[in-house]
């Protein structure tokens, strides 16, 4: 009768072939592992430039489709004077609702960009748009006794006004812009000479607002700066308050406007902002931001290029960029 042989143990061949097929074992879940995380690591900066980028163009839409918003006398020939001392500077010249700087070279840009944007970066354009900002108060009494315009204008109270505001009192016809120079909390609105910066050149507004409203004027220019992590994102400065970064992740921004040279309302060409002879003529804005990821080493086969206005650009990293392009009517500019 015979009898099995019992294991006496592994030679040391079988015990090379077992860590041999361990290794490979362990490198392929380790290459799975590693896999999964790049394609994780695509798809969720994917879906922040998808994010992102739609929230971008949204602000931007609806800050541009409000450009020259007056209201009622948005699309007739608004009579406006300006009592301020510098009627015509950067903050408050609603007379111009939307003008912009084109990036021309490294920090430059033409027109000279304001100070207050003074932190935007190089190769990336500025873009400002003025309006009034709600609500529109409407005018309790304009008492209409001595020069016209020079008394005191009574709005409601608790209006969310301050001293030193500037603002637009306007209906229909004619449009005042002033500086506030007393508290109005209780719904007075003085507008005298000789106080706050830049100050009434005079305090007769040359009309009588009784039936009409009181806004504030309202300047906000969207550019790109760094944050404090040194990433590119989108900033808006409203007035004089500090800018305020919106969405990160923005590389560029190129701005075309279209101008109409016939008179028709429509864009008949689009041009840089250093192009553009006269603001009143632009009747569309068409946008282009460059979405970047946070995140580098992203792309597969190095850097990733891409299109702007025609132009194929190639950038020094291995982030993940799109274009999103859009193109924005100045509803207050066409009839």
């Amino acid at each position: 009768m015979s009898h099995l042989k019992k294991q006496q143990g592994l030679s040391l061949v079988e015990l090379m072939v077992a860590i041999v097929l361990g290794l490979i074992l362990v490198a392929g879940v380790i290459e799975l592992f590693v896999n999964n995380r790049q394609v994780y690591r695509v798809q969720d900066a994917q879906s922040r430039l998808q994010e992102n980028g739609r929230y971008a163009m949204k602000v931007l839409t609806q800050s541009i489709e409000r450009a020259g918003y007056l209201g009622c006398a948005t699309r007739s020939a608004l009579n406006i004077n300006n009592m301020l001392n510098t009627p015509n500077t950067y903050l408050w010249d609603i007379t111009t609702p939307i003008e912009g700087q084109e990036a021309t070279g490294a920090n430059s840009w033409t027109p000279p960009r304001d100070a207050s944007t003074n932190s935007s970066v190089s190769g990336s354009d500025i873009l400002t748009i003025r309006t009034i900002e709600p609500p529109e108060l409407r005018v309790v009494s304009h008492p209409t006794t001595g020069t016209p315009g020079s008394a005191a204008i009574t709005v409601s109270n608790n209006n969310g006004l301050e001293a030193g505001d500037i603002v637009l009192a306007h209906d229909c016809v004619a449009g005042s812009i002033f500086q506030i120079t007393s508290d109005p909390t209780a719904g007075t609105i003085e507008h005298a000479t000789g106080a706050g910066t830049p100050g009434n050149a005079t305090e007769t507004l040359g009309y009588n607002f009784g039936s009409g409203w009181v806004n504030k004027i309202s300047t906000n220019s969207f550019f790109i700066s760094n944050n404090p992590d040194n990433v590119p994102s989108l900033y808006r400065k409203t007035g004089n308050d500090n800018a305020v970064e919106l969405i990160e992740g923005i590389d560029s921004m190129q701005v075309r406007y279209g101008v109409d040279t016939s008179g028709n309302g429509s864009a008949d060409a689009y041009q840089t902002a250093n192009q553009v002879g006269n603001w009143n003529n632009v009747v569309s804005v068409r946008i282009s931001l460059v979405m970047v990821s946070v995140e580098n080493n992203l792309t597969v086969d190095g850097a990733q290029s891409y299109n702007l206005e025609g132009a194929t650009v190639t950038p020094a990293d291995r982030r993940l960029r799109r274009v999103f392009t859009r193109t924005v009517t100045l509803r207050n500019r066409v009839s």
